[in-house]
């Protein structure tokens, strides 16, 4: 349950939208606060106004609360009190209204300046700010671009910045939290230590034209058109997928790859993927006679885009066989989207899905899911990955998905998708088994429209490959500027302690 808010604001005659940037801040303003820290005075004025402030949160203090009255004030001399002991400057980009230190001079900005220096790195660790436990998959790029990576299930990223963003903001954005943003010049190169506020929405906080489970999945799908690119892009993407067995890493392969993304109103079959480099990493010391391998990992990313192969909770077709419950309202990206739980009918047989959906709001645009496959029967181990050895009985227990989006413009594009999965595996006529887990995800780090016209065929990855059994040739400077996704601390740990056999392609 929300606590009662004990901040007034009140726009009195309200923003003209008609106003140009440059006057956005001598607008003039009334406002009461009583008790509120200088993040939330912000916040709540971003409510009204849809502008949004990016700051280097060090130019605040975190504890002190003010207490004040004004009336018809310009806005800019409401923020000038709000940073009174600090000597800022303020600047506009599109509806960020960016504070930051006069002539502020750090290594990144310093960086650019660099002529031989094209590309640059930030990175850092992405935590909950109440429980200080990182925050795994959380969205980090850059606005107004659609350059971005995703942070490792450790809240870790790393993410690699053509040096003409230098002046851009970096934003951090995750399905429940508030909208994190700050100009890359006051960023560290390394080490930058996030934290992120869960956002709480309340049903009176935002206009609720239906919130029937079934209407909105409707709106989504009759909205795709129009909240979904009806273009050829090109996705510069980063391909992972990993196997392990209790804590030892078997495999693990990386890949950097192009989609070639056809409109949304086009099959999932004319997307197409080529491969511009990648390794796989064998533990050479483990000898395992029962080799799993993820079976079409890099083709099965693609099919979780769920705007384009409509899976069945999601398809008008199939959505008899379900239940659906309207269940929260949350934030993304200073937005709220709609929270629909669903699970398969007890009447359904065959095993399904159940999860949870985010539409958002205003477009009704799904900005992602998270779901797993509900095992009662009819699922073989033949549909998830390739066994060698006749003589193993493989059962899969666990089957589960996230799938993200991310706005462009006026449209989102698939941002990031990854499926977590659990077998039992035992020999025949045996009663003890062994644990396997196995994963692969896609993370797009970019897109851009497509000025090369079709894949070559010779190129273009075929379906059902698995990318271990590839054979490459070494590459000795392996990501160059390409973003990917860091290792987590277990993939590391097990990599020290492991003899490892890698390979290189290109």
């Amino acid at each position: 349950m929300n606590k009662a808010v004990l901040i007034l604001l009140m726009v009195i005659y309200g923003f003209n939208f008609g106003y140009s940037q440059e006057s956005i801040l001598n607008k003039p303003i009334s406002i009461k606060v009583t008790d509120k820290t200088v993040k939330e005075i912000l916040d709540q004025i971003s409510k009204e106004t849809n502008y949004y402030f990016t700051y280097d949160p060090s130019l605040i203090s975190e504890n002190k609360k003010l207490t004040f009255v004004k009336n018809q004030v310009p806005l800019v001399t409401i923020i000038d009190e709000l940073f009174i002991n600090t000597i800022t400057e303020y600047k506009l980009l599109d509806d960020h209204i960016i504070i930051c230190k006069i002539n502020t001079n750090t290594e990144i900005f310093n960086q650019k300046h660099n002529e031989e220096s094209l590309i640059f790195n930030i990175s850092g660790n992405i935590k909950d700010a109440k429980t200080k436990k990182p925050i795994q998959f959380v969205s980090v790029g850059i606005i107004n671009t659609t350059l971005g990576i995703i942070a490792n299930e450790n809240g870790e990223f790393n993410l690699k910045i053509p040096v003409e963003y230098s002046d851009s903001i970096l934003y951090i954005a995750h399905i429940g939290y508030k909208f994190f943003s700050a100009p890359i010049k006051n960023l560290k190169n390394t080490n930058n230590q996030i934290e992120l506020t869960e956002d709480f929405i309340s049903i009176q906080e935002v206009i609720i034209r239906n919130n029937d489970p079934y209407l909105l999945i409707q709106s989504a799908l009759k909205n795709k058109k129009k909240n979904y690119s009806q273009k050829t892009l090109i996705l510069d993407a980063f391909y992972r997928e990993a196997v392990l067995k209790g804590g030892s890493l078997l495999t693990l392969s990386e890949a950097v790859i192009e989609i070639l993304k056809t409109p949304y109103k086009s099959t999932l079959s004319t997307d197409k993927i080529r491969i511009d480099k990648s390794r796989k990493i064998i533990n050479s010391e483990q000898i395992d006679t029962v080799l799993l391998k993820l079976k079409d990992g890099l083709y099965s990313g693609l099919r979780l885009d769920l705007m384009k192969n409509s899976i069945d909770f999601i398809d008008e077709m199939n959505m008899q066989h379900y239940d659906y419950q309207t269940i929260d309202m949350v934030s993304y990206n200073n937005k709220a989207a709609h929270v629909i739980e669903f699970h398969q009918k007890e009447n359904v047989t065959t095993s399904l899905y159940k999860g949870r959906l985010f539409i958002e709001t205003e477009s009704y645009a799904v900005i992602g899911a998270e779901f797993e496959i509900n095992f009662k029967k009819g699922y073989k181990s033949s549909d998830f990955v390739v066994k060698k050895h006749r003589k193993f009985i493989v059962k899969p227990v666990s089957a589960k998905y996230i799938v993200r989006y991310r706005q462009s413009d006026d449209q989102y594009i698939l941002s990031h998708v990854r499926a977590d999965l659990e077998f039992r595996v035992r020999k025949k006529r045996d009663v003890f088994s062994s644990k396997y887990k196995t994963f692969f995800e896609t993370a797009i780090f970019n897109a851009g429209a497509n000025n090369i016209g079709a894949f070559n065929k010779k190129e273009t990855l075929k379906r059902n490959l698995v990318l271990i059994d590839n054979n490459f040739s070494y590459d000795a400077s392996f990501w160059e500027d390409k973003n990917f996704i860091l290792p987590e601390k277990s993939i590391e740990e097990a990599l020290k302690q492991i003899k490892v056999k890698l390979e290189y392609g290109k």
